[in-house]
C-alpha cells in the first residue's frame, strides 16, 4: 500500500527528470514515489528556460497540490515553498536520514534488527519530541533517563554512539566580576579565594581585567547548565569574599 503525504505537507524531493513542461521527482519520504511540478509551479518568475531554474538530482522542497490516489499521481510546487521553509525542511531532513544512520549502527553493533531498535529506542523519543534527533541531543545532555522508556540496554552502545558521532558546542556564559578587599593582604586574599574557585570549578576560567575587575566565564554543554552553575559560583564567591567589596554583573550570553 502506498503511502501518501496530504494536501498542503511540504515534502523533501530529488529531481529525477527535467522537461520543457515540469519536472519529475521522487518524494524521498514516501518510498521515492514519483510527483510532478508543472513549469508553472517551478518559480515565482517566468521561466524562459527550466534549466535555469532547476537541476539534475537536485534536493528541493514542495508543496503537495494535488494527489490521485487512483493515477497515483502527486502535483507538487517548488514556488509556494519560500527559501526559509525550504532550507529547514531539508535540514530537518538530513538530520533524520543522519539519526537513522546512528540508529542502524546501534542495531549493527548489537546484533539487533533494526525495527526493534526503531521501536526501542525510536518511539519512546518520538513519543515526547518531534525530532529524533532531538531525542539523540537530549540523551548526550541528560542521559538516557531523560527518555524513561527506553531500555537500559541500549545505554552503553547508544550513548558510545552518540558521543563518537555529534558534537555539541559549549555555551559560554561571562560574568564582570568587581573585588576589593580593606586588609593590608587584600591582593593576595583576593588571589587565593579566586585560585580555589578554580580549584573547585574546572569549567570556570577568571582573566585579570584591570585593578580589582576579572572576567568569570562558565562553559556547558548548554545555556541552561551554563546558568546554573554561574549561580553556583557568584554564591561560593560571596561567602569567600563576605566583609570585602564583591559585585558579580552576568553578562549577556555569548555567541558561541
Amino acid at each position: 500500500m502506498v503511502d501518501y503525504p496530504k494536501i498542503s505537507d511540504i515534502v523533501i524531493c530529488k529531481v529525477t527528470k527535467i522537461n520543457d513542461y515540469g519536472v519529475f521527482a521522487s518524494l524521498l519520504e514516501y518510498d521515492d514515489t514519483e510527483a510532478f511540478v508543472h513549469v508553472s509551479q517551478v518559480s515565482s518568475t517566468w521561466v524562459k528556460n527550466i534549466h535555469n531554474h532547476v537541476k539534475l538530482n537536485q534536493i528541493r522542497a514542495g508543496k503537495v497540490l494535488h494527489i490521485d490516489t487512483y493515477k497515483n499521481q502527486i502535483d507538487l510546487s517548488f514556488n509556494r515553498v519560500t527559501s526559509a521553509e525550504e532550507k529547514r525542511k531539508i535540514s530537518d531532513y538530513r538530520l533524520f536520514k543522519r539519526a537513522q544512520s546512528l540508529l542502524s549502527a546501534v542495531a549493527k553493533e548489537l546484533s539487533l534488527s533494526e525495527d526493534e531498535v526503531w521501536r526501542d529506542v525510536a518511539e519512546p523519543i518520538l513519543e515526547q519530541d518531534l525530532s529524533l534527533y532531538t531525542g539523540f541531543i537530549n540523551i548526550l545532555k541528560n542521559g538516557i533517563k531523560h527518555y524513561p522508556e527506553i531500555n537500559k540496554k541500549y545505554e552503553t552502545k547508544l550513548l558510545d554512539i552518540l558521543n563518537r558521532s555529534i558534537t555539541i558546542k559549549d555555551k559560554k556564559l561571562t560574568a564582570l566580576l568587581d573585588i576589593s578587599s580593606p586588609l593590608e593582604n587584600g591582593v593576595e586574599v583576593i588571589k587565593k579565594g579566586l585560585a580555589k574557585i578554580l580549584a573547585d570549578y574546572p569549567e570556570a576560567e577568571i582573566v585579570y581585567v584591570s585593578s580589582g575587575k576579572f572576567e568569570l566565564s562558565v562553559t556547558a554543554k548548554d545555556y541552561k547548565l551554563a546558568s546554573k552553575k554561574m549561580q553556583e559560583i557568584i554564591s561560593s564567591l560571596e561567602k569567600t569574599f563576605k566583609g570585602s567589596n564583591f559585585k558579580a554583573t552576568v553578562q549577556e550570553k555569548s555567541k558561541n
